[in-house]
């Protein structure tokens, strides 16, 4: 398992209208298949991307999110009249380490919005996987390999009211600590360069 992350160079706005969003998830749903990544959780940012997937193939990883990027970067530069480097270099891979680490780590990405200002409750941010759980709205990203199930919090495809409660109570740990714990481990060496 593993927390990728994904940012801009220099606070530049990745994502500018809908169809940014719209777009990028498109060519992660193409990437992730790829790269055989079963993708958990994500979240969209304006600056960044949060995305927690499984894989066994990490060989592919590298030259997947090369792809999804670079053609982020094209699609940006002809768009917007865009130049320069569009992302802060390379993505990062951070090992998920166990199953309370992944759980708490999904939280944290469900949440980026709402420690960021964007919105006041993750319901009302649609670039992320939150609405999959929560909600139990299809999202043709989130391709869980397998489920925590620890009192049916994740129970796909149905309504979790568990599943808000346990991401709300999130709102009451530290997030710097919370950043920290989940951005600040060293990431996982793959022999590849972006």
């Amino acid at each position: 398992m593993l927390h990728i992350i994904c940012r801009s160079n220099n606070g530049t706005l990745l994502f500018r209208e809908k169809s940014d969003f719209e777009r990028f998830l498109g060519r992660l749903e193409i990437a992730a298949i790829k790269a055989a990544l079963f993708i958990h959780h994500y979240i969209l940012m304006h600056t960044h991307v949060h995305i927690l997937a499984w894989t066994d193939r990490t060989d592919l990883l590298a030259a997947a999110i090369k792809s999804l990027t670079v053609s982020h970067h094209h699609y940006y530069a002809l768009k917007y009249e865009y130049k320069g480097h569009l992302w802060h270099s390379r993505y990062r891979s951070i090992l998920i380490e166990n199953e309370p680490h992944w759980f708490q780590c999904g939280r944290y990405i469900e949440l980026n919005a709402d420690h960021a200002g964007i919105c006041d409750d993750p319901a009302d941010y649609p670039w992320s996987s939150y609405h999959y759980y929560a909600r139990g709205v299809a999202d043709s990203i989130v391709r869980p390999i397998m489920h925590y199930d620890k009192d049916h919090l994740w129970r796909p495809g149905i309504e979790n009211p568990g599943y808000r409660e346990f991401v709300l109570a999130g709102r009451k740990l530290d997030y710097l600590s919370q950043k920290e714990l989940f951005e600040n481990i060293p990431p996982v060496s793959d022999g590849h360069r972006q």
